[in-house]
This record gives structure tokens, C-alpha cells and sequence, in this order.
């Protein structure tokens, strides 16, 4: 019913209408009841309006319509609307689907009768099912389906007959030979076929259009024009997809040249009549698809009632199996239960029986050697030395193929006599449940003879073991081993028969034993090379001593190479000897724990042995190197802690995956309980795994701490000695509390480096750029950091696997580097390069000008200052990118190693030093800096006072002796012989020359303060001087203005605050102006005081006045001393403004960082 109701809606979407409302209202009503009932719309749209937009509707309505809930039933679609064509809108009643008639069974036909219903209702009449109903549950599904086809042709028969009124229909009727529903689907294909060719020439229809055959007359060419209009307009419709052109495009093509009103209206009629005989297909084609959807709903709910009596018939059938499964299921689970238990209880009476006739054996043959008083040779006779036939014990110990059973056996009467101490066994006899008297000595007896058989069965076991093993052989575990493989089979077989013996103690020491003298010689090698110094040492005629030195070199080298050698050795045979532990002890009575036991045992005897073992070894090794005392056994002494360290977590590495192997090679072993034997296998290897950490840790745990004190004791060494070689003198280290208290516990100090400062005295005489300062010693204490760091991280691991340890050690060794290159190193060197400037300047004046053809003067800060400060600049830069390295994965470098380990505290820490390292660095580096700016800026007042007031600002001779009137008070008519004064000519020479060395030393943002720094000294050193002491004139102005643009250019090479240079530059245009235009310039043009223009503005009143003070007309000279101008008066009487040369002159306010 789902895929016809899909097919329907498919069908729908393809049902694309398209004509004009006028036409279509009457011939249409049917289709639009239809699509209504099925939820669907049909719009009446104009003709103009696209046909596109239809089919998306239709589409969208149809993807509505497939969500139906599957309670919806398809209707009929058969006399849909009467014949006046009102909509059919009052449901009919019919008789509910399966529902007999109601004439009795007995006197119904189905053949020759008509039910009701069919004549009230026709094509809405559900299904009534005769022949189903006739069938039972209980046969099978092919004949209830056989069924449910003769109802399907028995309800199209009745819906026939009823609408023709003729009963013999009812047998006659085939709907596959009806011609309505065979006319139906020659129709169905016909159109199929239709749409199959309109898709293929598609392309063909479209170009078709635009064709115009000028060979044909006008009403041919209207012919042709109109046919392929009806094809482009099928397309357009079953096709839509096939054609980007709407609806109005086709129109156009269609009237595309016609002009005449009579041709158009004929061209429209026939497109009329095109349109209707395509609207009457489609509607053709709708009532074609609800006839097969209202047949294929039928058969369905009938064929499906036919499904539903087959499935109640099997859920009824399951439901009585699982009742008799539950009924009789309990019942033979208790008589199973009662089986098993008989059947153990008959296991233990059999196992009983069987235990005392060894019992009485055993006793027979104590008794009988008592009587006799001739001792058993047990002994013999268990290790085969005397012939079976001759032997007086039982076979099943005198038989090498039964020594498991033995085992047993033995094991048992072992318990039997162990059992004899305990609380019931003592009541018994104390009750009188021994009647004989002499049970208690045979008991004894018995007992002891019991005894001398377990002890010497285990050792011909043993013996055996130990020759099958010491046979030797490729271990090849197979089920077909090839020749010259190990019996492992044997063994796995002696095992475990010695496993019944104390749980194969004595096997476990044998084992391990053979395994150490066979697999490990050199491991007892140690002592005999021990015992051979010891001779040599002791010679008294003391020969033999020479080059000892390069001896024990020699043999420490050897040491070292036979030690990574042991290293692999250990790795290769533990790997094979935990395979055949696997093997011979993991499957022996399902005990798993054997195989921890064993390999626990072996291992602690390959690594933990006293004398023999690898900590051993190891220890003997670090000894020889400690004799040497000196710096160079250190080095050596801690290549060889890296070395010890990098072999043994391989080999405690590949001892784990030999460990995870014998998981696999226990699981691949089929038992009875294989699911429990491989969780206890896994619970063994699991603590093996444990047990290889634990002495991994014990292995390296106690060479971590010393490793760490020495690195970073060799590490402050040769720091130290790399300044110590260039000849660098350190001062005492302060004196540092030692903690007492961890010495009293035993506990190992961690080392803590002093910090040796470069002696100040040394560096004040030095050349410090070839000493302290060249670049090989820069570097080198870098490179051994580096080298510290990649030792660490082999020593303690590396990411979350080092953690915290790796991460404390880390810290420790940045720490240190920051001491050293800081306090010890960076911090003295800064400091004495400040103090190596002399701030204080010349006593004696300059000689002016300075020749440009030589070396500008230093102003008292030398260029090697500047590259000092470069070099310790880019040596703080190497040290952060060498050794800190943030942010560069793979460097292996502080930050990195920190950032993996993921311990927070300590990256906190590291942080917290690198941070204190370089904010101390950059205070004393600032302190040196602002020395070298003091030292700058009175060098400059020494030039511009001192050496500037001596001369002439043209550069001529010695002016006036007391220098009372200032270098710019030139008289009217003085030759220009310079464009600058000779010292700001010299002063910005010079001032040029050091820029070039601050440049190359500081970084953009220091430069730029530095600079600025500079120009507002220079401002404040030449402004004061100006308006304090210097008369400037006319001429003297010109000369003046161009120092004021020399000394704002040089001050601009760096920086961004130089306003205060364009103010004066402003205020020097007082000096050349002529004293009637004065008033303007201060105020503007309109000569208000308070309209915010002019030098009052930009420069500021009070200064404006202070500069115009110092004009040479400014005082007139009289009897009575220098007065004040007229036109000075009246200009200030006009401005209303008092003279602030009156009093004090507030120097404050010409400071360069003051913003006017």
C-alpha cells in the first residue's frame, strides 16, 4: 500500500497543468475533487504566469502527502462526484474489511450471490473475505496466500457484477482480461513511451522553435510553427526539468511574427485546443492511477490478513514451546545438577579408594623393611640404579613415564600424614578410634617412608630437568618443532610433576640457577678482574704502577662497553627464558602464578644480586670512576649515569612487551577453562609488569640524585672556566647555611651552585669587548646548558612519562643559568660599564670647530660602551631563544620540556626566574643608560657654554671678555663667514656620529626614548642659556635661526616628541622682526590679546615676552643705565600685558616636557 500510495504521489508531480481560468472551470471539477481528497491543489493560474511555479506547489503538497500517518486510507476514487458534479462529500457506510454477510454460512454462495453491500456501496466497499475465512490457522502460508488471490478476484468480480447487475460474473470475471483495466495499461505505456522520447529530444524540440523555413508558404510555415509548439509545450509539461524557457517564453514563441489580428486569433485558438487536448490526457491519466491504487490497496489488505492469520499461527505455536521448554526445562536441570553430584561424589570415593591402597602399600613395605631390619633402597630404586625386576617398591615410583601420577600420589600421602597433627585426627585417637596399638608406630613408619620417596622422586626430577635443559636448543614452541629444538614439551611435563613438591621451590632455584651460570658469564667476570687489580695494587716491589692512570682509562672504558653489551644480553635472553616460562610453568595445574614466581625470581637474581647482579656492576663501575676525583672522572662519570640510564629503561622497556607476550602465548593454549586460565594469566603478567617498574625505579632511583648534584656541579664548573680561561677574576661567594638536618637523616643536599660575580676592579682595567664579552664565551655556556638539558630529559624521560621528577630537574638547571648569567655574569659587566663613564666634562673649553675629516669626539660616552651594550643585548636575546625557546616545538629546549611534562607549578616557577633575570638585567642596563645620557648632556652644555660663549657665532675671534652679551650679539654689518655657530656645528657633528653607535645598540622603542630623552636635555641646556645670557641681534638672529634648525634636525633622528623645537623655532622670529610688526605677531593680525592667535598662542605669552626680552634693541643705554625701550613701553601699555622681566624669571616654564 506504501509504494502505490508513493507511485500516486509521483504520479501527481508529473501532472503539470497549465491553462487559463476561463477554459478550464467546468472540465476540471473532477480532477480538483480528486487531488482535494488526496490533500493535494490545483491552482488556476493565469497564462502568463510560469508553469515552473505550479510544478514546485504540486511538488511541495506532494512531499506533504507522503508524511501521511499510515492510518490514513487510500479513497476510492470510482463516482467520485454525481453526475450534476457536486463534490461528494457525505461518507458512505459500508460493512466493516472482513466482515461476513449476513446471510448464515450454510446458505451462502459466494458464486452465485451478490452481497448488499456491493449493490449499496460499489467500488468504497471494503473487501469481504470468503475463502480466507474458510482456511484454518495451522496451514501453511503458500496456501493461505492461494486463498487471499481467489478473494482478491472474488472482490473485483462482486464490484463488477454489482455495477452490471449480473451474477455470473462472479465466476466468469478475470480483471486481468478486462479490457478497462487493459486498456488502462496500454495507456499507461503509451504515455511512458511518450515522455521517454520528449526527454531524449529534448535539445531537438528547443532548437526546432527558433528554425523558420523559408522554402514554405505562410500557412505552412504556421503548420509547422503550431506542431512544434505542441511538442515544446509536452515538454514543458510531463518534462519540465528538460527545459529552462516558462511558460510566457513559449507564448512568445508561438506569436513571434505574427502581426495580424485574424492569424493571431486562429494561432491562439488552435493553442486553445492544444492546451484542452493535453488537460484531457492528464485527467485521463489521474483517473488511470486511482483505479490501480483503489486494486492495489484491495489485494494488499487482503493479502495482508492472510499474513496476520500465519503469524498468530507461529506466535501461538512458540508460545506453547517455550511453555513445555519452562515446564520440562526445570526438571532436567535438576536432575543435571543430581548427576553432577553423584558423579563427584563417585570421583571422590574412587580418589579414596585409590589413595589407600597407596596407603597400604606403603605401609606393607615399611613394615616388612622393620621386620627384616634391611633398609629399602629407595633411593636406587626410584633413580633406576637398580633394575626394575629387582625392585621391591610399587612401579608407579620407580617408572620415569608415571612420575605425574606419582607426584600425586605422593602429594596426597603427604597430606595424609600432615593431617595427622590436627584437631579431629588427636580427638580420634584420644576417643580410642585407633583399636590397634601399634597403628601409632605404623603410622610412623609408614610416614617416614613416605618421606625418603617424595625426596628422592623430586630429585631424579630435577636431575632430569636440569638435563633436558642443559641439552639446550633453538626455542621453538610449535606444534612441530624442527630437529635441534628444545624438549620443551618434557619440561612442561617435569614441571609439573615438581610443582606437586612444596610448589617447586626447589625447581625454582634449579631454573634460575642454570639459568644464570648457562645464559649470564659475565656477570661473575667482575670478580676476577677485581681480584686482579687487588694483586696488582698490592706488588710491593710496586712495579707495574707506571701509567696507571691510562690503565684504569682503559679499563673503565672497557667497563662501560662490556656493561652496554650485559645490557643487551640481559634484554635478548630474559625475552626467550620468559617464552619458555610461559610454556613450561603457565599451563601447569591452570596455576598462572608460577609464572610471576619464576620470572620474579630470575629477574631479581640478574638484577639485584649482591655480587653478581647489574647493581652490582653498575656500582663497581661508578666506584672506579670516583677514584679519579677530578673534573674530567665527572664528565665521565655522568656520560656514564646517561649511558647506564638510556640501557636499562630499553631493556626494562623490551622486558614489558616480552611480559605482554606471554599473554598471548597463554591464550593461544586451548583448556577446559580457557577464559579463567587467560584472566589468570593476565593477572600474573600484570603484576610482572609491577614487579620489572619497581625495580626499574630501584635501578635508577639512586643514581637520579646523584646524577642531578653532579650535573649541575659540572655545569657551574664549566661556566666558571670559561670566563676563567680569558683571565676573569670572580669574587667570594656570600656565605650560604647548609640545612643540618637532612644530613642528620641521611638525606643527600641537592646542590646549589654559588654565585661568583666578576670582580668589578678586573673589569673596570679590562677590555671588557675582547674579554668577557667576546662572542666564543658568550656562547659557550650556552652550549653546555643545552647539553645538560638533553642529558635531563634522557635521564628522567621526557612528556607526561618524566612528570614531575623530569620538570623539578629542569627548573633546577634554568635556575642555575639564570644565577649565573645574571648576578655572575651579565650583572657586573653592565654595572661597570656605567661606572667606566666619567660624567663630569673638561675643565678647559673646546677648540671650535671640530675637524669633520677626523673621528668625531666621544662626548665622554665611547663607541665600545655602545657595543658592549649590543653584545649584552644579543647575548639576553641568545639566552631566552637557546634556552628558554617558547613557543618552538622540537627545540628540546626549557620551555617545551615543561610545557609536555604539564606540572604547572614548575613552569610557574621557571617563569617567575626567567622573568626576574631579565627585569634586573633591563634596570641595571637602564641605569647605565641614563649615566650615559648625564655624561651625553654635560658634554653638550661644555660645548654649547663653555666652548660656544668663547668665539664669535660667525666663528671669528675672541668677542668680548666677559661674555656678558652671548655669541649671537653680532653687530649690524658683520660678515657671515659660517652658516651655523661653531658649536652647534660641532655639537650636531658629534651628535651625528654617536647616533650611528646608540642605533646599533638599543632597539626601536629604546632609541626613540633615548632620543627623546637627549633633545629635551639639549633644549633645556640651550633655552635657559638663551634667555638668561645671551642679547641676540638682527644678524646675530639669522645666525641663530639656523643653529635652531641644525639642533631640531639632529634631535628628530629619533623619537617623536620634538615640539618643543618648532615653538623656538617660532619665538626666533622675534629677533628678526622689526618692532612695529611686533604686536601682530604676538597677537594676530587683529591686535586683541584674547583672540587666541599668533606667538601668545603657540609659544605662550609669558615665554613670547621672556624671548622678546632679549632682543639688543629690547634696553636703550642712558646716563642713568640701560631702560626699556619707547617702543617697548608702548607696546606693552597697547597689549596691556606686564614685562615679566620685571622680576624673577620663572625658568620652569621653558622646561621641553612642559606643553605650552
Amino acid at each position: 500500500l506504501n509504494i502505490e500510495r508513493r507511485n500516486i504521489y509521483l504520479l501527481a508531480q508529473d501532472l503539470q497543468l497549465s491553462v487559463r481560468s476561463t477554459h478550464t472551470h467546468e472540465s476540471h471539477r473532477k480532477i480538483i475533487t480528486l487531488f482535494n481528497s488526496w490533500k493535494l491543489k490545483i491552482y488556476y493560474i493565469p497564462i502568463g504566469e510560469t508553469v515552473g511555479r505550479e510544478m514546485d506547489r504540486v511538488r511541495e503538497v506532494g512531499r506533504k502527502g507522503r508524511n501521511l500517518p499510515k492510518s490514513d486510507k487510500l479513497p476510492r476514487h470510482r463516482n467520485l462526484v454525481d453526475e450534476d458534479g457536486a463534490d461528494d462529500k457525505e461518507a458512505k457506510k459500508s460493512v466493516k474489511f472482513g466482515e461476513s454477510p449476513s446471510q448464515p454460512l450454510s446458505d451462502y454462495d459466494p458464486l452465485e450471490n451478490i452481497p448488499e453491500e456491493y449493490r449499496n456501496h460499489g467500488v468504497d466497499t471494503e473487501p469481504m473475505l470468503h475463502y480466507i475465512r474458510e482456511r484454518n490457522e495451522d496451514e501453511d502460508l503458500e496456501r493461505l496466500l492461494e486463498a487471499a488471490q481467489r478473494d482478491v478476484r472474488l472482490h473485483q468480480a462482486r464490484i463488477k457484477a454489482a455495477a452490471a447487475n449480473d451474477t455470473s460474473l462472479l465466476a466468469e470475471y478475470d480483471f486481468t482480461k478486462d479490457p478497462h483495466f487493459i486498456a488502462r495499461q496500454d495507456r499507461q505505456r503509451i504515455r511512458m513511451d511518450d515522455i521517454k522520447s520528449l526527454t531524449s529530444e529534448a535539445n531537438k524540440i528547443i532548437c526546432e522553435l527558433d528554425e523558420d523555413k523559408k522554402n514554405l508558404t505562410h500557412t505552412e510555415r504556421t503548420q509547422v510553427k503550431l506542431a512544434r509548439w505542441q511538442r515544446a509545450l509536452e515538454l514543458y509539461v510531463y518534462c519540465p526539468s528538460s527545459i529552462s524557457m516558462d511558460l510566457l517564453g513559449l507564448l512568445e514563441k508561438l506569436l513571434d511574427g505574427t502581426s495580424e489580428e485574424e492569424e493571431l486569433s486562429e494561432v491562439l485558438s488552435q493553442a486553445y485546443h492544444m492546451c484542452s487536448t493535453l488537460v484531457d490526457s492528464t485527467q485521463q491519466a489521474v483517473r488511470d492511477a486511482t483505479d490501480d491504487a483503489a486494486m492495489a490497496e484491495d489485494a494488499y489488505m487482503i493479502r495482508l490478513e492472510a499474513h496476520r492469520m500465519f503469524a498468530n499461527n507461529a506466535l501461538r505455536r512458540s508460545d506453547e514451546i517455550q511453555s513445555q521448554f519452562r515446564t520440562n526445562g526445570r526438571a532436567a536441570l535438576q536432575i543435571g545438577h543430581q548427576l553432577e553430584f553423584a558423579e563427584l561424589k563417585r570421583a571422590q570415593c574412587e580418589s579414596a579408594a585409590i589413595l589407600i591402597r597407596h596407603w597400604w602399600t606403603m605401609e606393607q613395605l615399611a613394615e616388612s623393611e622393620d621386620i627384616s631390619g634391611e633398609e629399602l633402597k629407595v633411593n636406587e630404586e626410584v633413580r633406576g640404579i637398580i633394575p626394575p625386576q629387582s625392585c621391591r617398591m610399587d612401579p608407579l615410583f620407580t617408572v620415569p613415564e608415571r612420575s605425574l601420577e606419582a607426584s600425586k600420589a605422593l602429594k596426597q600421602l603427604r597430606a595424609v600424614v600432615k593431617s595427622r597433627g590436627n584437631a579431629a585426627t588427636a580427638a580420634a585417637a584420644a576417643s580410642g578410634g585407633w583399636s590397634d596399638p601399634n597403628s601409632g608406630r605404623r603410622f610412623d613408619l609408614t610416614a617416614k617412608l613416605i618421606r625418603r620417596t617424595s625426596k628422592a622422586l623430586e630429585e631424579r626430577l630435577l636431575n632430569r630437568f636440569a638435563q633436558v635443559y642443559s641439552a639446550g636448543g633453538s626455542y621453538d614452541f610449535s606444534d612441530k618443532p624442527r630437529s635441534g629444538s628444545i624438549n620443551w614439551g618434557h619440561l612442561r611435563e617435569l614441571a609439573q610433576a615438581l610443582l606437586m613438591f612444596d610448589s617447586g621451590r626447589l625447581l625454582h632455584q634449579t631454573y634460575v640457577e642454570m639459568v644464570i651460570t648457562s645464559r649470564f658469564p659475565e656477570l661473575f667476570s667482575a670478580k676476577k678482574k677485581k681480584e686482579q687489580r687487588r694483586s696488582l695494587s698490592s706488588n710491593p716491589d710496586g712495579e707495574g704502577t707506571e701509567d696507571s692512570d691510562e690503565e684504569m682509562d682503559f679499563d673503565m672504558d672497557a667497563t662501560r662497553s662490556e656493561l652496554s653489551s650485559l645490557f643487551h644480553r640481559v634484554s635478548d635472553v630474559c625475552t626467550a627464558e620468559f617464552e619458555l616460562i610461559a610454556h613450561v610453568f603457565g599451563q601447569t595445574g591452570g596455576n598462572e602464578e608460577m609464572t610471576l614466581t619464576v620470572s620474579r625470581a630470575l629477574l631479581q637474581r640478574v638484577i639485584s644480586d649482591q655480587n653478581n647482579g647489574l647493581q652490582s656492576r653498575i656500582s663497581d663501575l661508578l666506584q672506579s670512576i670516583d677514584r679519579r676525583g677530578d673534573f674530567d672522572a665527572g664528565a665521565k662519570k655522568l656520560d656514564t649515569f646517561v649511558v647506564i640510564h638510556e640501557k636499562a629503561a630499553g631493556l626494562f622497556h623490551l622486558l614489558r612487551d616480552a611480559a605482554e607476550k606471554m599473554i598471548i602465548h597463554s591464550h593461544t593454549l586451548k583448556s577446559k577453562d580457557a577464559i579463567s586460565d587467560y584472566e589468570s594469566t593476565l593477572k600474573s603478567v600484570t603484576a610482572l609488569k609491577q614487579f620489572l617498574t619497581s625495580q626499574e625505579i630501584a635501578l635508577s632511583s639512586g643514581h637520579r640524585k646523584g646524577y642531578l648534584n653532579l650535573e649541575l656541579r659540572l655545569l657551574h664548573h664549566n661556566c666558571c672556566a670559561t670566563l676563567q680561561d680569558i683571565g676573569c677574576v670572580f669574587d667570594r661567594p656570600k656565605a650560604r647555611n647548609q640545612d643540618l638536618s637532612l644530613a642528620d637523616k641521611g638525606i643527600l643536599e641537592e646542590y646549589r651552585a654559588p654565585v661568583l660575580p666578576i670582580n668589578s676592579k678586573y673589569l673596570m682595567t679590562c677590555d671588557i669587548l675582547l674579554g668577557p664579552l667576546k662572542s666564543s664565551v658568550l656562547r659557550q655556556p650556552l652550549i653546555f646548558a643545552t647539553d645538560s638539558l638533553a642529558r635531563a630529559r634522557l635521564m628522567f624521560g621526557d612528556g607526561k612519562k618524566g612528570g614531575d621528577a623530569t620538570a623539578r630537574v629542569i627548573t633546577s638547571i634554568f635556575n642555575q643559568m639564570c644565577n649565573f648569567y645574571g648576578p655572575a655574569y651579565l650583572y657586573p659587566i653592565v654595572q661597570a660599564l656605567g661606572e667606566k663613564l666619567n660624567i663630569a666634562a673638561p675643565n678647559n673649553p673646546p677648540q671650535l670647530p671640530f675637524d669633520e675629516n677626523e673621528a668625531a669626539p666621544e662626548l665622554g660616552v665611547p663607541a665600545q660602551f655602545w657595543v658592549a651594550l649590543e653584545y649584552i643585548h644579543t647575548n639576553a636575546k641568545s639566552f631566552d631563544r637557546e634556552l628558554w625557546a617558547e613557543n618552538r616545538p622540537g627545540s628540546g629546549r626549557v620551555w617545551e620540556i615543561l610545557h609536555t611534562t604539564g606540572e604547572h607549578s614548575c613552569m610557574a616557577q621557571a617563569r617567575k626566574y626567567r622573568l626576574q633575570f631579565f627585569a634586573e638585567l633591563e634596570s641595571r642596563g637602564e641605569a647605565a643608560i641614563h649615566r650615559a645620557l648625564q655624561t651625553l648632556s654635560e658634554h653638550i652644555r661644555w660645548i654649547l657654554v663653555a666652548g660656544g660663549e668663547s668665539m664669535f657665532a660667525t666663528g671669528g675671534n675672541r668677542f668680548f671678555s666677559g661674555g656678558t652679551n652671548g655669541p649671537y650679539a653680532i653687530p649690524t654689518g658683520s660678515s657671515l663667514e659660517t652658516p651655523n655657530s661653531p658649536a652647534v656645528k660641532s655639537l650636531t657633528f658629534c651628535l651625528r656620529s654617536q647616533f650611528v653607535n646608540i642605533q646599533a645598540a638599543l632597539t626601536p622603542t629604546s632609541l626613540s626614548a633615548f632620543w627623546s630623552a637627549l633633545s629635551m636635555r639639549l633644549y633645556d641646556i640651550f633655552v635657559p642659556r638663551l634667555i638668561q645670557h645671551y642679547t641676540i641681534t638682527q644678524v646675530g638672529a639669522v645666525i641663530l635661526s639656523r643653529d635652531v634648525e641644525a639642533l631640531r634636525s639632529v634631535s628628530m633622528l629619533a623619537g617623536t616628541n620634538h615640539a618643543h623645537w618648532d615653538n623656538l623655532r617660532e619665538a626666533v622670529t622675534l629677533y628678526m622682526t622689526p618692532p612695529g610688526a611686533l604686536k601682530s605677531m604676538l597677537v594676530g593680525p587683529e591686535g586683541d590679546v584674547n583672540s587666541g592667535k599668533g606667538l601668545f598662542k603657540r609659544v605662550g605669552r609669558y615665554q613670547s615676552l621672556v624671548f622678546m626680552s632679549r632682543r639688543s634693541d629690547f634696553r636703550a643705554r642712558t646716563n642713568q643705565g640701560p631702560k626699556k625701550a619707547t617702543w617697548v613701553i608702548e607696546l606693552l601699555n597697547e597689549l596691556g600685558v606686564p614685562d615679566p622681566t620685571d622680576t624673577q624669571i620663572n625658568m620652569g616654564m621653558f622646561a621641553a616636557e612642559r606643553k605650552t
